[in-house]
């Protein structure tokens, strides 16, 4: 086991020697490795550092931005209109209108008083009386007819806050939807299909 042992050794040492040597065969012309470098100048030297040093504070200065933009939102972000620098626009204070809104309405119905309210072009009004909202139908200074409506919540998908529209729900009944600043309603109409 002894002799095992000691060839083993020996034949270790013989190949890490034959190994070191052609390690250090492959660096022996390090001494030699600066020749043909060119010699650099103080200045030459200072123009380099300058310009690591400015991409490094370009990379700062993009990071405090950065961080920046994320506490405050970065002003223009969100909307272009709600710059810090932008003219802040005033907006007209809202009014009651006055003078009713036009509803065409393309068919004969019948009122709460079986009064018929003929097809035609109609300045309609929202009033309460006694606790209940009546719409009124005018042409001209004319009232033509009034009919009891229920007040809502809803705004019916309008793109105004003053509208006055129809629906029809089926072949003998139409529905006005109105709003106003005030309240918005609804009601019923029937008409008879000819």
């Amino acid at each position: 086991m002894k002799k095992f042992l000691s060839l083993t050794l020996i034949l270790m040492l013989t190949f890490s020697a034959a190994s070191a040597d052609d390690f250090f065969d492959n660096y022996m012309g390090v001494e030699h490795a600066w020749d043909g470098q060119k010699p650099i100048t103080n200045q030459e030297f200072e123009k380099a550092i300058d310009v690591l040093q400015a991409n490094q504070k370009k990379k700062e200065a993009k990071q405090k931005k950065k961080k920046i933009k994320k506490i405050s939102g970065g002003g223009t972000s969100l909307h272009s209109d709600l710059s810090p620098n932008g003219e802040i626009q005033t907006q007209a204070p809202l009014t009651k209108k006055k003078e009713g809104q036009l509803l065409n309405i393309p068919v004969d119905t019948v009122l709460d008083n079986n009064k018929i309210l003929e097809r035609g072009f109609y300045n309609v009004y929202a009033k309460k009386e006694d606790g209940k909202i009546y719409l009124y139908f005018y042409q001209s200074q004319y009232l033509m007819g009034k009919v009891r409506a229920y007040e809502t919540d809803e705004d019916f998908d309008a793109d105004t806050i003053d509208f006055v529209k129809y629906e029809f729900i089926n072949d003998n009944c139409m529905k006005i939807l109105f709003g106003s600043l005030d309240y918005n309603a609804y009601a019923y109409l029937m008409f008879y299909n000819e």
